[in-house]
């Protein structure tokens, strides 16, 4: 059996490979061979995994390029040129595009391209959004990634823990699903004893069912329970409330 392989670099650039295989999983992939006959020896797969590889035929077709749209549409991310509707954001201007945040999101869709105010606005100003929790909604708009909240920097679990809570309510304003989801997992991922009462407020406050179905099951293990229910953020749910409070009772009685 025959395969033949394309390896790009960073910058998309690459050799076509072909490797020769009778038993795909005892191949030895340290050496490949090039369409023009030389040999060349790669790095280790943990190595080389790094690297993107898409198949193709050895029969003379010819291969399709990975897709790259994301790509393409991050390059007009926030840029003034082409775009047709501006965002003012606690004092900064982001560039956007009609048609994308329409098909993107039912709300923007709404807002943008119905009758409400903003569709005839030179400029949307808005008040109830940061701007770095706008350039990450804006992100995942047209790029449909998570974007770091230090852009990739070192950041205290704090810092972070704020950030997506403060994503989690634009997603939830913007009908994200799919953005609101990857906040709930970074959310989740940083659940303790002394934050779940707290990640459990805002689940239920901005509609999350699965996060919050994570923070109950956290939060009713009889080893956190009782840790639980003497931290401030116990304390605040209890008041803020009661209707998880009646859940939380009716599990313990079962």
């Amino acid at each position: 059996m025959a395969f033949s392989f394309k390896m790009l670099n960073e910058e998309g650039q690459g050799d076509f490979v072909l490797l020769f295989a009778i038993d795909w999983p005892s191949v030895d992939i340290s050496e490949f061979m090039y369409s023009t006959g030389t040999k060349k020896k790669f790095p280790p797969i943990f190595t080389l995994l790094k690297y993107i590889l898409y198949a193709g035929d050895d029969d003379g077709t010819i291969p399709i390029p990975w897709l790259n749209l994301n790509g393409q549409l991050g390059d007009i991310v926030d840029r003034a040129d082409g775009s047709d509707v501006p965002f003012s954001v606690g004092g900064e201007t982001f560039h956007a595009h009609h048609a994308v945040l329409a098909a993107r999101s039912p709300v923007f869709k709404t807002e943008l391209l119905g009758s409400m105010a903003e569709s005839a606005m030179p400029c949307v100003t808005l008040h109830n959004i940061d701007p770095a929790t706008f350039k990450a909604l804006l992100h995942f708009v047209y790029m449909d990634a998570l974007l770091s909240p230090t852009g990739g920097g070192a950041s205290s679990t704090s810092t972070t823990t704020g950030f997506f809570k403060s994503l989690l309510m634009a997603v939830d304003m913007y009908a994200l699903k799919r953005l609101k989801l990857m906040c709930a997992q970074k959310l989740w991922g940083s659940v303790s004893v002394e934050t779940v009462a707290t990640t459990l407020g805002y689940a239920e406050t901005y509609h999350c069912p699965e996060l919050k179905s994570k923070c109950l099951s956290f939060l009713m293990a009889e080893s956190s329970f009782k840790k639980v229910a003497f931290t401030d953020g116990y304390f605040h749910l209890r008041q803020d409330f009661p209707l998880i409070i009646e859940e939380i009772k009716k599990r313990i009685e079962s």
